[in-house]
């Protein structure tokens, strides 16, 4: 990323030298020179972005990690200790 940006500033030094000398070729090269910087400072401005929504991304997961609170055991009910006698079940349709 610094790679880049010094890059760009050197882009842009040497665009505005050309432009400042003249001609057709100088001003053809500066003005590429000059887009390539705006291509990066666009770049960079993008990457700023994705970097910032990722690392949201990530400290929201580990809050909900953190809140998250565990469900309690399921149990089947009641156990019946005695059975009872002469109860029947009916079966239904």
């Amino acid at each position: 990323m610094t790679l880049a940006l010094v890059a760009s500033l050197v882009f842009v030094v040497v665009g505005g030298a050309l432009l400042v000398m003249g001609g057709t070729l100088a001003t053809a090269v500066a003005l590429a020179l000059l887009g390539f910087a705006a291509v990066i400072w666009v770049s960079l401005a993008f990457f700023a972005v994705g970097r910032s929504e990722d690392r949201e991304r990530e400290a929201a997961t580990a809050a909900r990690a953190q809140a998250a609170v565990p469900d309690p055991p399921v149990t089947s009910g009641p156990e019946h200790t005695e059975p009872r006698p002469g109860q029947r079940f009916r079966r239904r349709p």
